[in-house]
């Protein structure tokens, strides 16, 4: 199966948020962005414009440091969450490199993009995500990830631009193009490596930083003892 990949020129981007728009209404999101949480929002600054918006790591350490395996890489691309599985311990947000998945506390659940893997555009052809689609710009391309990395290479060769997500924590399914430094418009500095090709297991992490033996015993302890306190929770609630 074919690895799908988003490629973001930020140069014809306008901060319109057309994007986030279409991301709530997609998504039926409106609840979960009247509390400020977003799949994606671009954010104006001084210095250019930060698209916040989940990178779908090759080898995502979200899904490597989750207890309950709620987080999952699929093979065509996207890093899925499944609610169903999900025991709120926010272990996700604390532990990934681009600070990218949320938690609603009205909602009680982890706000992150799915590139809209419910259009079924793994066997669907003539699918793309919803941003992409609403995009007025074009500044957002859809499209198997070998293609979509020899072309933002071309453009980057050509236009002496910054590919951000290439490298940064092995390797995205999100390449982000643009002119100025990405530190210097807000992209976090995470770790390059070389692309690790997906399928493979990132090493567990805390606090960004790869953890040793102990540490992820620690780790799982945390996890296993806000699962507990989650199950109690409910069955507390239930008996109410």
């Amino acid at each position: 199966m074919a690895e799908y990949a988003i490629l973001l020129d930020t140069r014809f981007c306008t901060g319109c948020n057309t994007c986030f728009y279409k991301c709530v209404q997609e998504n039926r999101l409106h609840d979960v962005a009247a509390n400020g949480n977003t799949r994606t929002l671009v954010y104006i600054n001084d210095k250019g414009m930060y698209h916040h918006r989940c990178m779908h790591c090759l080898d995502p350490v979200c899904v490597a440091n989750c207890p309950k395996q709620a987080l999952t890489k699929s093979e065509y691309g996207p890093v899925l969450w499944d609610e169903s599985l999900c025991i709120k311990c926010q272990t996700c947000v604390e532990v990934c490199p681009f600070h990218i998945p949320m938690f609603d506390e009205t909602q009680k659940k982890i706000v992150k993009c799915s590139m809209c893997a419910h259009r079924n555009f793994a066997e669907n052809k003539d699918a793309v995500p919803a941003c992409v689609e609403a995009c007025p710009t074009g500044a957002l391309t859809f499209g198997e990830r070998k293609a979509i990395v020899e072309q933002a290479q071309k453009l980057a060769a050509d236009f002496k631009l910054h590919i951000y997500g290439l490298e940064e924590n092995g390797g995205t399914s999100l390449l982000i193009l643009t002119k100025e430094d990405p530190a210097a418009v807000g992209y976090p500095e995470v770790e390059k490596k070389a692309a690790a090709g997906g399928g493979g297991k990132s090493p567990a992490v805390i606090g960004g930083a790869v953890a040793g033996g102990a540490a992820v015993v620690a780790a799982a302890y945390v996890g296993l003892k806000k699962y507990a306190e989650r199950r109690n929770q409910v069955e507390n609630d239930d008996k109410k």
